[in-house]
């Protein structure tokens, strides 16, 4: 299903097509090239490209004569996002009918837009183009080298980088935009529970009471994206169910730490606000994420909107199943539950989770990503670890052995369908048209998939398990600096493999 910008436009008279072979084969009958526009149901420069550029006729006529356009969003589709995505959303990228690049922009006006289609067709017909070294490219970074040994000091090396990056006034990390950086913050606090050095616990709760005391912080609930400005305070009006999820986990592992009232009120705000605006009214699982749009004169609002206290605003909820995000949200309600003394959090939690196995597990494909009407997308390594993670947690809480073995269900598939030879894990189980044809080998991915196998291994005693964790760690190594706060994840990982005897 495809989806546009709530506001008035015209996108939809764009001969549109969701991402598959299908797309690919239609280029190549025809012989066009593919205009991929990659976008995302909260982003507010992608719903202006559809009520401006993509309701131009002059763009709508070249799209449809000259073009096999194919649009995808981020949230459902983040194999196709990870490969092609340029300095944000939206992305418009320009291939062959064999899925080699071609060229790539951002959102640009309907006159700029149409001089880039022109300039496309005609290059493509001419053949004055390079797709081959982008093809190498792709190819290169799908296959690391050999595993080496793991390095415990890359635990240090990494904490060092991030602290460098550390903002001692505001919190948070970097001295221009503010997002969250939930897996950073947990790497922080793991790390302060290695160390002992105040430096790590004192950042992140100085990071969180200066989001909560910002306009990133929502006196209606919850928290925004991001901030345009270092101190929080210019937000970008979406709120995210991972997000949410992250800061869920911090506020609880700080209040476990500390025993600070603050941060157990904070967790208990979080807690409300999933349960009142994420949670679906009629299934149990919580909704992606809510979008805060401002109201264009004289229009009716969307169906499903909800005017919002700020004036001028309405918000919409992408109410869609995300499998990693609905995953991440059950365990920190796990947490919740143990740490909050709150049993009736489990109740909650669990029956999310049967959900999920419920509508979105399969045998032989694993989980799927996202479900609609259906289950989509399967195989893909982010959610067969984070379900994973959660059935841990759920067997932990419970201990209900059928969540155990769920668990180990996933580890087999992980085994056997995402294993990269070469070393570590490859993000996709099915191979697709274009640059699907290269599984990669990701650095934040394989960090998750590491922690999973160690708790997996110290939950169950079986050697393989731990091994696959050293496979996921292995294949980093040397300088993490190119990585900055995405190395995070990998460092918690590889800190939890170490500790676990390594």
């Amino acid at each position: 299903m495809l989806r546009f910008s709530p506001n008035p436009n015209s996108a939809h008279r764009i001969h549109w097509r969701e991402w598959g072979a299908d797309a690919f084969e239609l280029a190549r009958q025809e012989d066009k090239p593919v205009m991929l526009c990659l976008c995302a149901f909260w982003c507010g420069i992608c719903q202006r490209m559809d009520e401006i550029t993509f309701s131009t006729d002059e763009v709508i006529a070249l799209l449809n004569a000259y073009f096999v356009p194919v649009r995808v969003e981020d949230a459902q589709r983040p194999d196709i996002d990870v490969r092609y995505n340029k300095n944000g959303w939206p992305t418009l990228v320009f291939l062959t009918p064999g899925g080699d690049f071609l060229a790539s922009v951002n959102y640009l006006s309907p006159t700029d837009f149409s001089d880039v289609l022109v300039r496309v067709h005609v290059g493509y017909h001419r053949g004055d183009h390079a797709a081959a070294p982008a093809r190498s490219r792709m190819l290169e970074s799908a296959e690391p080298g050999e595993p080496a040994p793991v390095r415990p000091e890359s635990v240090r090396e990494i904490a060092e980088i991030i602290l460098a990056d550390a903002d001692p006034v505001h919190g948070g990390y970097g001295s221009d935009r503010k997002f969250p950086h939930c897996e950073v913050n947990e790497f922080f606090l793991r790390r302060y529970e290695t160390t002992r050095d105040a430096r790590y616990l004192n950042h992140v709760r100085l990071t969180l009471v200066k989001m909560h005391q910002s306009q990133t912080h929502d006196d209606a609930g919850g928290f925004f994206r991001y901030s345009s400005k270092p101190d929080w305070n210019e937000p970008h009006r979406e709120k995210l169910l991972s997000d949410h999820a992250g800061l869920l986990s911090n506020v609880l592992h700080v209040f476990e730490l500390t025993g600070e009232a603050f941060f157990q009120a904070t967790a208990e705000e979080i807690i409300d606000y999933l349960e009142r605006s994420f949670r679906d009214s009629r299934e149990p699982f919580f909704h992606g994420c809510r979008d805060y749009i401002r109201i264009y004169p004289q229009r009716d609002l969307p169906e499903g909107a909800i005017l919002h206290k700020a004036k001028g605003m309405f918000s919409l909820t992408d109410g869609w199943m995300y499998t990693d995000a609905n995953a991440r949200t059950v365990s920190a309600l796990l947490r919740a539950a143990k740490t909050l003394r709150r049993p009736d959090l489990v109740d909650s939690a669990l029956e999310t989770l049967r959900f999920l196995q419920a509508r979105g597990y399969d045998d032989s494909r694993g989980v799927a990503h996202y479900f609609d009407n259906a289950p989509r997308v399967w195989g893909l390594l982010t959610d067969q670890v984070s379900m994973g993670s959660a059935l841990l947690d759920a067997y932990e809480a419970s201990q209900a052995g059928v969540f155990l073995e769920h668990a180990e269900a996933l580890a087999g598939f992980t085994l056997a369908r995402l294993r990269n030879p070469t070393g570590g894990f490859f993000d996709i189980a099915e191979k697709g048209p274009a640059h699907l044809r290269y599984p990669l080998t990701l650095l934040t991915e394989n960090g998750a998939t590491a922690l999973f196998f160690v708790i997996l291994h110290q939950a169950t005693g079986k050697p393989e398990y731990r091994d696959a964790a050293a496979w996921a760690c292995q294949c980093f190594s040397g300088d993490f600096t190119s990585y900055g706060l995405h190395a995070a994840e990998y460092g918690t990982a590889l800190q939890a493999y170490l500790d676990s005897g390594g």
